[in-house]
């Protein structure tokens, strides 16, 4: 697949070591200033990533093919000592897409704001249409166009035409198929300061949270203890307020926007904002989940220990009740968690205060 621009090979900023782990890219990688890999990840040649991509493998390996491309935002991760990520030849990655603890064979397309959930796998030449979730555990065949909330097969998808949508990602001119109707606003991608560092923690923090360096926030924004704000993440509290309470994470590349008209935004104490989620005002009550991919709409309230599903879209005033998962696009309850889950998302939350501790300790 040709690359959408010449390609040369220079140094980047953001090659994190975490813990010992450092990374390894090929030959002939092009990869933005403000784009991020960490830890345990080996790539191949001609990796290319763009503004604010992030590959982070900290917490288990994540092994990545030849002339493999993430857009802007984009965010590879893993389940933490569990399930790392492998991704295949000439796989692309656009713009807010996920790829989680899963592995994608080779010439996989994955669309605007989609994601491949935890221990899935997607065949060869599959794409994966803009704003669709593949649920975890899942078995893609490839050569398919998968699509929806969870993603299913719609049609057999040729070699040239999986290759064409691919290069139309690449260009920054996606397909129809590719292209999400729910990205962050354009004003506010475009006011962030692509080329250049971006100032990391405005704001009120303590000694114990962590704020990653290609994070940006904004205004009145008060952290607590052992929190955290991770790669390429904004939190614009614009003239109203932004609380990020203790215990509590926003994962890579969620946007976090509201003002003084819209209201308050306030996390209480262990909240979780997964990968990728859009959040306005609202209020998010302890030990709650928000999951990757969400689109949560001002005047939202999540109870203590409830869930948003994975791209689940959430309408202006909602009020998630204690207890429930609430899934769909609109959102609805969907059922009660179950002791087990509630038991993962408890760890979770505990692995990202071990990840802030070991980001933090590095950084001094």
């Amino acid at each position: 697949m040709p690359p959408s621009s010449p390609r040369a090979a220079r140094p980047f900023d953001m090659k994190l070591c975490y813990r010992h782990f450092e990374p390894e890219t090929g030959a002939q990688a092009v990869v933005a200033d403000t784009a991020a890999v960490i830890g345990r990840m080996v790539a191949g040649a001609r990796l290319t990533m763009r503004p604010y991509a992030t590959v982070r493998a900290d917490g288990e390996h994540i092994r990545i093919g030849d002339d493999v491309y993430f857009g802007e935002h984009a965010t590879a991760h893993i389940v933490d000592a569990r399930v790392g990520t492998v991704i295949g030849d000439a796989v692309t990655v656009a713009r807010y897409g996920v790829v989680h603890g899963c592995t994608l064979a080779a010439h996989v397309v994955v669309g605007e704001g989609a994601a491949v959930m935890d221990g899935a796998s997607v065949g060869a030449g599959a794409v994966i249409a803009a704003d669709s979730i593949v649920s975890p555990g899942k078995r893609l065949v490839g050569g398919w166009l998968y699509e929806g909330v969870p993603a299913q097969p719609m049609r057999e998808i040729s070699s040239a035409e999986g290759i064409a949508i691919a290069s139309s990602i690449r260009i920054g001119n996606p397909s129809a198929l590719a292209r999400s109707r729910a990205m962050p606003p354009v004003a506010v991608e475009a006011s962030m300061p692509h080329g250049e560092r971006p100032a990391a923690g405005a704001g009120s923090r303590t000694l114990t949270s962590y704020v990653a360096p290609t994070a940006c926030m904004t205004g009145d924004v008060q952290m607590g203890d052992d929190s955290g704000v991770y790669f390429g993440c904004v939190v614009d509290a614009g003239d109203g307020h932004v609380v990020i309470g203790p215990r509590s994470n926003v994962q890579d590349n969620s946007f976090l926007l509201t003002s003084k008209a819209r209201g308050d935004l306030v996390l209480g104490v262990g909240v979780t904002v997964g990968h990728n989620v859009q959040m306005g005002s609202g209020t998010f009550n302890d030990d709650c989940l928000v999951g990757m991919l969400s689109r949560v709409a001002d005047g939202v309230i999540v109870e203590a220990g409830a869930c948003l599903a994975a791209g689940a879209w959430a309408e202006p005033g909602t009020v998630v009740k204690a207890g429930w998962i609430w899934a769909g696009r609109p959102a609805r309850p969907f059922r009660e968690i179950r002791p087990a889950e509630r038991a993962e998302f408890a760890r979770g939350r505990d692995v990202y205060i071990e990840y802030g501790e070991a980001y933090r300790a590095k950084a001094s």
